[in-house]
């Protein structure tokens, strides 16, 4: 493959994994967002209650366990997402540096 071809590809592959982790960056926000309000309106409810902060995520996750289920899946897809961008990031390095020796 040419080279040139090669670093352009590996720019567009950054691109991409740039958009990824930002998209997974929000989905991550948003499950915490809900989980947070949830636990919020649960303490204003009296539902979520307890002597101390242990016993009240207990009663959360008790209450709440999807979306402490759906904020766990968003936090593993960020952390691929930013595997992958620094995976990207290095392919890009890469490419330049083999293109750079060429000249």
């Amino acid at each position: 493959m040419e080279l040139q071809t090669e670093v352009r590809e590996a720019h567009a592959a950054l691109r991409q994994a740039l958009e990824a982790a930002l998209e997974a960056t929000l989905r991550h926000r948003r499950a915490k967002e809900a989980l947070e309000a949830a636990i919020a309106q649960g303490i204003l409810a009296g539902e979520v209650a307890g002597r101390n902060a242990e016993e009240r995520e207990a009663k959360a996750r008790a209450l709440y366990p999807e979306l402490f289920q759906a904020l766990l899946e968003a936090e593993e897809a960020l952390t691929r997402a930013k595997f992958r961008l620094e995976v990207a990031r290095s392919r890009v390095q890469e490419a330049e540096i083999l293109a750079g020796l060429v000249r």
